[in-house]
Parts: structure tokens; C-alpha cells; sequence
């Protein structure tokens, strides 16, 4: 019994030593640095002409009047404060909630491309034997995913605050026609709130696709390690797991692009 021991471990560093596994390369010939590396490096994974018009769909995914809407949301609620001098139709404060959502949305899409681009990185290192990389993984996406959650809450909080505001004003002060522009300015101000909110749960929709393939790839990983598959079969399977996990983060990417550039506008 002594002398067991010490063979089995000697077997499986024999094993794994004669093993042909290799890491899976991105096509841009290195780990992925930059959000921008995404899509570069999910091209080729789409296999045919029809994926390839998916692909730049993808690629094309902003919607004009959408990014019209969310980039002047700002200036929507200002020309409210604009109108008084005495925060009489009570704009300023959600002039600034809005102003610390739109930076609370631009970190957590930054936080997920990053994140994502990490995620990757570590999955295509298969000569990596560790399964608890998925878990890890898994555990970082479900936090993800919560943060993004708590987020959409105070959309819609401010947008439900905004409204309570308009609904509120007097149709007659100062004047008809100025209780108009606000209530339009308004409207278009809960509009935009709205669709961040809609555009968040489409980001973590894809956030929910990465993470439904973890497990996947740590029993394939697991029954790889407890030799009950060659290398031909592990490197294949994973192989296809990766190509869905790049069309997954190239969404990702798609539908966080903007966000990542709200600072911008403010």
C-alpha cells in the first residue's frame, strides 16, 4: 500500500506529460487585452455565410432612434432645470440621479467586457486541469448579474420618479404652454431611462448564456482529466464551447459598446 501511492501519482504525471492538448489560440494570435479584441477575435468562429450576415447584424445592432434617445436624455432634463430658476418643475434631482446611473451603467459595462475578456482567457487554456476555474467563473458572472439587477432597479425607480413628477405638475404655472415642454421633455427623459433598463437585461441575457456553458465545460474538463476521453475529443468539444462562448461575448459586446462611452457624453 505504501508503494501505490507514489505510482498513481507518477502514472497521472506520465499521462498528462504525454498529452497532446494544446491551448486554444485566438485569431488575433494572443490573449485578448482589450474589449475592441472581441469581435476580432469572434469573426472566425462564425462558419458560413449565413453566420457571417448574423455576425455583422451583430456588428450593427444600434438602433438610431435608441442611441439618439439615450445620448440626449441629458439635455432633456437640463432644458427642464433650464426653465426655472427655482427648480419649480423639480427636474434638478433627477437631473443628477440620472447623471449617477448613467456612470453606475458605463462601469458595469466596462467591469463586464473586462471581465468577459478574463473569462476567456482563462477557458482557452485547456493545458489549465483545474475545473474550478468554471466555478470561479460562474461566481463572478452570477455577481455580474446581480450588480446589472440593482442597477435596472434604480432605472426604474427614476424613471417611476420622474413620472411622478410630471403627473404631478400644475397644467397652468407658469403657463400652459411651458407645463408642455416639460411634460414633453419629460416623457422623453423616462423614455430613455427605459431603454437603458430594457438594454441592461439584454446584457445580462448574454451574461446567462456564458454562464449556462460552465458547467458544460468543467464536466467535459473533469471527465478529460479522469482519463475517460483522449485528447482528440476533450480539445474538440471544447473547441465548440469556445466558438459559443465568442458569439455570446460578441453580443456582449455589441450591446455594451455604448455604454462604455456615456462618460463621454456628460
Amino acid at each position: 500500500m505504501f508503494f501505490q501511492i507514489p505510482l498513481i501519482i507518477v502514472f497521472s504525471l506520465v499521462c498528462f506529460a504525454n498529452s497532446l492538448v494544446s491551448n486554444f489560440l485566438p485569431a488575433i494570435g494572443r490573449d485578448l487585452i482589450y474589449p475592441s479584441d472581441i469581435p476580432r477575435a469572434a469573426l472566425p468562429t462564425y462558419s458560413n455565410q449565413i453566420d457571417a450576415l448574423q455576425f455583422s447584424k451583430a456588428m450593427s445592432y444600434e438602433v438610431p432612434g435608441e442611441v439618439f434617445n439615450i445620448t440626449f436624455s441629458k439635455y432633456y432634463l437640463n432644458n427642464i432645470v433650464a426653465l426655472s430658476t427655482s427648480n419649480t418643475f423639480g427636474a434638478l434631482s433627477h437631473y443628477n440621479s440620472l447623471i449617477s446611473l448613467y456612470n453606475n451603467v458605463n462601469n458595469i459595462s466596462l467591469v463586464c467586457l473586462n471581465n468577459t475578456i478574463g473569462y476567456i482567457n482563462t477557458i482557452t487554456k485547456y493545458t489549465n486541469f483545474d475545473a474550478s476555474k468554471f466555478d470561479k467563473i460562474s461566481t463572478s458572472i452570477n455577481n455580474l448579474k446581480s450588480s446589472i439587477d440593482s442597477i435596472k432597479q434604480s432605472a426604474t425607480s427614476l424613471a417611476s420618479s420622474m413620472n411622478s413628477t410630471k403627473n404631478s405638475l400644475s397644467p397652468n404655472t407658469p403657463n400652459t404652454a411651458t407645463v408642455q415642454v416639460v411634460k414633453d421633455n419629460y416623457e422623453l427623459a423616462i423614455k430613455s431611462v427605459i431603454l437603458i433598463s430594457n438594454r441592461l437585461n439584454l446584457i445580462k441575457d448574454e451574461l446567462s448564456s456564458i454562464l449556462s456553458i460552465m458547467p458544460t465545460c468543467k464536466e467535459e474538463l473533469e471527465i478529460y482529466v479522469d482519463s475517460l476521453t483522449t485528447d482528440e475529443d476533450y480539445m474538440g468539444n471544447m473547441n465548440s464551447y469556445m466558438k459559443l462562448i465568442f458569439k455570446y461575448a460578441n453580443t456582449l459586446y455589441s450591446r455594451s459598446l455604448l455604454f462604455t462611452r456615456l462618460k463621454e457624453l456628460f
